[in-house]
């Protein structure tokens, strides 16, 4: 039986079979392999994901669109709620809900997200006008998420891991040291592929580019300002910018982990609750 480098230094502490220079030895052994070249790209992406995360929390989001037209520059501002739940057993993996407060105009409109485990991922969407919930079709999550520059696609959280992987290497973003993953998906997306930097000194994504086709670049994603609270690791901020350099740029507010969801948040009828 084999075990990861992070899970045999675990195992190592607690066994209590080794003095401390001996593990502190062994933990800089595992992390030398962690930032070597002979990592495949599934497991790259799975240390990725295997980062501590929260069962539950609640993310405010200041959001600001700016768009380029005619040597003019106007920016749009808004802000949301992102409610999330991970789950460790049953057919989901996670639940999230969006939920808008600023400006007037789009305040209470909602996108609630549900990610099977299996890789589906299904979508509703909700006006505050429209008591009712729409269901966004498989054709619909290729537009703009309420003329962002972020699609519904985008706001899945589906996996990477079962995509088709490929290491190109490793390359420098800033003096940080990332290795670089070529993603291909094998259920349907808007995208063709997608180009993957990972943070070899967080191990975090930190930078990915969107592809229409094999040269044909649509946008890249930026992600910068890590904090950290109560061990549990997010970005500050993510910057999608098109080549067309029109770009919408999520910056985090506040951040509260485990803060204890009900499953009620994450349901249809929430949806279209007035708040």
């Amino acid at each position: 039986m084999s075990y990861s480098p992070h899970w045999q230094c675990s195992l190592l502490w607690k066994k209590g079979t080794m003095n401390k220079y001996l593990v502190l030895s062994f933990i800089v052994l595992c992390t030398t392999r962690l930032v070597g070249q002979d990592l495949t790209p599934k497991e790259i992406i799975e240390y990725v994901i295997s980062q501590p995360k929260p069962e539950t929390s609640i993310v405010e989001i200041r959001l600001e669109v700016t768009r380029k037209k005619k040597n003019k520059i106007k920016t749009k501002v808004r802000e949301f709620t992102r409610y999330e739940k991970l789950y460790k057993s049953g057919k989901f993996t996670s639940k999230t809900l969006a939920r808008f407060k600023k400006p007037a105009v789009v305040k209470g409109t909602s996108l609630l997200s549900w990610v099977y485990k299996n890789g589906k991922t299904d979508q509703w969407f909700a006006l505050p006008k429209i008591k009712a919930a729409k269901k966004i079709k498989a054709k619909d999550r290729s537009k703009s998420f309420l003329n962002t520059d972020f699609i519904y696609e985008d706001l899945e959280n589906r996996g990477i891991v079962t995509d088709s992987l490929v290491n190109l290497g490793s390359e420098f973003i800033d003096g940080e040291k990332c290795m670089v993953i070529m993603a291909w998906p094998e259920h349907e997306s808007a995208y063709f592929a997608r180009k993957i930097w990972v943070s070899t000194q967080i191990w975090r994504i930190i930078k990915v580019e969107y592809y229409k086709s094999e040269s044909d670049k649509e946008k890249t994603l930026l992600i910068t300002d890590f904090i950290t609270k109560d061990r549990f690791t997010i970005a500050g901020k993510m910057t999608m910018v098109r080549e067309n350099g029109n770009q919408t740029v999520m910056e985090l507010l506040s951040f509260k982990p485990n803060i204890g969801l009900k499953d009620e948040i994450f349901s249809k009828s929430y949806l279209t609750k007035k708040k």
